[in-house]
Parts: structure tokens; sequence; C-alpha cells
């Protein structure tokens, strides 16, 4: 059995229907409106702005901002230059010969004093050496100081250094008391004089 055949037409709208137009002219007529809006408000704006933008103020000569001068430059103080001495001239000038006279004074010298002189033997003191220093091995040097007298006798007898023993410088001063002297000479006359000698003990 055959099938029939149908034939399926496609119903095409055309754009120039009248529901097409009445669309179109509203959309059209949307975007026209917000472009115009958008229009006339940017020119609004503009045309406040610009007045401002190009209003100039001119100020009274009295009213114009003072202009400070600028502070002055600090003061340096320049410090002074160093010191310098002026150099020391010395002028040298002729010194006057004047004619001195120098005199000498002269002074008295005493007349030379010969030295004393011992009488009798050497001044040794052995026999007067302390037993006592004997047995216990005692020696040494007495140094005396004495004056022998325009007479020639011993006076004033010291001891001036010790033999370290005091029973040996005893033995001496006890000994020098018995010497004898040719009195020093001065001007042919006998004097006094200081005098030192030494006594040594010392065991054979």
């Amino acid at each position: 059995m055959e099938q029939p055949l149908h034939t399926i037409a496609a119903v095409r709208t055309s754009w120039l229907a009248p529901q097409r137009l009445g669309a179109l002219a509203g959309s059209v007529a949307i975007v026209l409106g917000v472009v115009w809006s958008l229009a006339t408000g940017l020119a609004q704006t503009l045309a406040e702005k610009v007045p401002e933008l190009l209003q100039a103020q001119v100020l009274p000569q009295d009213k114009l901002p003072d202009k400070t001068p600028p502070p002055p430059p600090p003061d340096l103080k320049i410090p002074p230059p160093p010191f310098v001495p002026p150099p020391d001239f010395v002028i040298q000038s002729e010194n006057a010969v004047t004619d001195t006279i120098t005199t000498q004074s002269k002074i008295p010298t005493k007349p030379l004093i010969s030295s004393p002189a011992s009488i009798g033997r050497p001044h040794t003191c052995m026999q007067n050496y302390p037993a006592i220093s004997q047995r216990l091995g005692e020696e040494g040097i007495t140094l005396l100081a004495f004056t022998v007298t325009a007479e020639g006798n011993v006076a004033n007898i010291t001891v001036a250094k010790s033999s370290g023993s005091d029973r040996l410088d005893s033995a001496a001063v006890a000994c020098a008391a018995d010497w004898h002297y040719k009195p020093a000479i001065q001007a042919n006359q006998p004097v006094s004089v200081s005098w030192k000698t030494n006594v040594v003990w010392k065991l054979k």
C-alpha cells in the first residue's frame, strides 16, 4: 500500500510584516532615547564645567599675598690670621773703649808650717797590748786624732776610727798620752797643730 506524498511548505514570515516593523521601531526608539539622554547629560555637564575652568580672578594690588624676602645668609666669622711675631733684630753697638784699671789684692799667705816629728821610737803600743785581747786573739787598727802642742806634748786624744775592740782603743789612747814630738815650726816659732796616726794591733 503506497504512502501518500505530503508536501510540507515552510511558512516564511516577511521582514516587512506589520508585527516586525512595530517591534523594530520600538527598539530603535529606545536606543535613540538612551543615546539622546547620555548626550544631553554629558553636554550639560561640560557646559557647567567649562565656565568654572575658564573663570579667572583678578586680585587688587593691595590684596596680593606678601612675598617674604629670603632670610639673610648666616654671618660667618672669618677667623683672624695667625699671629706671626716679628723677627728680633739685634743691633750691635760698638762699645766705647774705656781704660780699666785692674787691681789684684794680695792675700797675705801664712808662712809654711813644718810637720811635727816623733821623738824616740816609732809609734808602737805593742808593750801596752791587753793580755785579755791577746788571749782572745783581738787585732785591729785604732786611728787616733790629737793635738801636738808647741811644747811637743800630745793633748786632746780621741779615737777617730775604732779597731773594733774597746780594750784596744783604750790601750791606744793611754799609749799615745806618753808620746813626745818636735813641735811644728811656723815663722821660726813652735806652734800647735792637729795630728792623726794609726796604732796597729797585731799578734805575732
